[in-house]
């Protein structure tokens, strides 16, 4: 009952606050662990034994309490929770006062005890999930069975279609506790900030959510199939936003959500979630807004294709590019070329946004052309320069 010991002060001085009355209470041994007068803390209080071996209260006047020793007046109750008596709660005063009080009290003392209990609980349930959480995310491998132990234990469909919503909400979450701008306890805030994230994306019961760090929550969302998948992706903008909205009356402000792709088991949910940590680096560097990404986001598509050429690729292509590397002019060449296809190739509309002459633009295409003998009004042309340029960073 170590957590009995625990409880027991915090019990003394909540009681206190509303009862006329000093009390005590012991434990199932008949100690004192909690009492008004803090200096009988760690004695032993015989009554209380007799109370739990009889399950029963009983009264102490003046009289019987002459001939004991560390004994006041007033009433000693057994204190059950499950079925089991646990301890005793004594009230102390003339006994005919406090008896009227004392299954009021006793009553108050369990239900707070309860109350702790199921707080325990449920601080355990999450820091459990949390657990599980890392490790199917954050390991390459696990252990198989090990995972499938987990889902039993909290009762999660182990094979059902997941995938990965990652929410980086930075440093809010740490800043505000320290700097008090929330009306939350530190556990409660993220019980909050928690509960924001499953309204926003569908409070499914077999969805998991958790903190995985100080700066990151995921929620693993379960979908039938692909077709609901896909469904999700089309509404998963618009239900960023509204997320984005809702921590900010928690003054979470450094707000950036990605989602992997879907797979059909758990332990490949790391997959996913590299997927979405991947958009959200390559977002943040891209400078790309709303910062809300996934896979089926056409512009973030387009944005990361360059990135995708591989190394030996990328350096063929590098080196037939060399002359054009080499100019002088490159860096307003490569600037001007690619506002070009930006542009849909339209040389009056690219000229407009680049503040120049639609000559002075067209004169310095046909330079590249001449440099590379590629021709920028070919489009696949203009598709292979704007690849490699795209990506292209000068050392």
């Amino acid at each position: 009952m170590d957590n009995f010991v625990q409880f027991a002060q915090r019990v003394v001085k909540a009681v206190s606050e509303i009862s006329p009355f000093p009390i005590s209470l012991s434990d199932d041994k008949g100690y004192i662990i909690g009492d008004t007068n803090s200096s009988r803390i760690g004695s032993l209080h015989k009554p209380s034994i007799e109370v739990i071996k009889s399950n029963r209260a009983i009264l102490y006047d003046d009289e019987k309490i002459s001939k004991m020793e560390n004994v006041l007046p007033g009433i000693a109750v057994p204190l059950t929770l499950d079925y089991n008596t646990v301890g005793v709660l004594g009230i102390i005063g003339d006994p005919k006062e406090v008896d009227p009080y004392a299954d009021l009290i006793k009553k108050y003392v369990e239900m707070m005890w309860h109350e702790t209990i199921r707080t325990h609980i449920e601080d355990l349930e999450v820091k459990t999930v949390e657990t599980f959480v890392q490790y199917i995310l954050l390991n390459e491998t696990v252990n198989r069975e090990r995972v499938e132990q987990y889902c039993r234990m909290l009762q999660i469909d182990f094979s059902c279609y997941r995938y990965c919503i990652l929410i980086d909400i930075g440093d809010s979450l740490l800043q505000n506790v320290q700097d008090k701008q929330q009306a939350f306890s530190f556990d409660n805030y993220k019980k909050t900030l928690l509960d924001c994230v499953t309204r926003t994306y569908g409070d499914d019961h077999a969805n998991i959510c958790a903190f995985l760090n100080t700066e990151k929550i995921v929620l693993l969302k379960t979908v039938q199939n692909e077709e609901e998948y896909l469904i999700t992706m089309k509404e998963f903008t618009n239900k960023s936003k509204n997320l984005m909205q809702m921590l900010e009356v928690y003054h979470i402000n450094q707000v950036t959500i990605a989602a992997g792709n879907m797979y059909s088991a758990i332990d490949r949910l790391n997959q996913s979630y590299h997927e979405a940590e991947s958009l959200i680096n390559f977002g943040q560097k891209a400078a790309i807004r709303p910062a809300i990404y996934t896979y089926y986001n056409w512009k973030i598509l387009l944005e990361m294709l360059p990135f995708q050429i591989d190394s030996n690729m990328q350096e063929k292509l590098l080196q037939r590019l060399m002359p054009l590397i080499k100019d002088n002019g490159f860096d307003e060449l490569k600037y001007n070329f690619i506002m070009y296809c930006d542009n849909n190739m339209n040389v009056s509309k690219t000229a407009k946004e680049l503040y120049i002459h639609r000559n002075t633009l067209i004169y310095r295409l046909k330079k590249i052309n001449t440099i590379t003998m590629l021709d920028t009004g070919c489009f696949e042309h203009c598709t292979l320069l704007y690849l490699v340029l795209k990506n292209y960073r000068k050392l």
